[in-house]
């Protein structure tokens, strides 16, 4: 039982490893992309800044589910490597049909993989609505307002 744990405690610090130098380096790439006037915010560019981020956060979640699966290859628990990803989506992405199921010696593995896929897509979730709020307001920042009727 030992042993599980040391092994689940790896693979989850790999998805945190991962997922935390993914936004390390897209937050870099972020700002050198970030439009420098409020003249440059066009909404075609706001979109590109968008899909290049969901991209981004999509890349990040393939890696981490390679990763369960890769194991799950190594250890042995599936034929395949093919058979060895798609239950690790499905696993991760907590949509588990259930067609596929680990030996009973990894079993506990399957839910410890969708918690973190929980948290993960929780973690990109935060950072896609703070990158959409950042991009709204610099984009309507430079919309003109209505004063309020002076009128008595």
């Amino acid at each position: 039982m030992f042993k599980l744990f040391l092994i689940l405690l790896l693979l989850v610090s790999a998805c945190v490893t991962i997922h935390g130098l993914g936004m390390m380096l897209g937050l870099h790439w972020l700002s050198r992309a970030w439009p420098r006037s409020e003249h440059s915010f066009s909404l075609p560019r706001l979109f590109r800044i968008l899909i290049r981020v969901v991209f981004g956060l999509l890349l990040l979640h393939l890696l981490q589910i390679a990763v369960w699966a890769a194991f799950y290859d190594l250890s042995g628990c599936f034929p395949d490597f093919n058979t060895s990803f798609y239950f690790s989506a499905t696993s991760y992405s907590t949509v588990g049909y259930g067609d596929v199921v680990l030996p009973t010696t990894w079993r506990v593995f399957g839910p410890m993989e969708a918690v973190t896929g929980v948290l993960m897509f929780g973690w990109s979730t935060g950072v896609l609505f703070a990158v959409v709020n950042r991009l709204q307001t610099h984009f309507f920042k430079g919309a003109a307002t209505v004063p309020p009727d002076s009128a008595p």
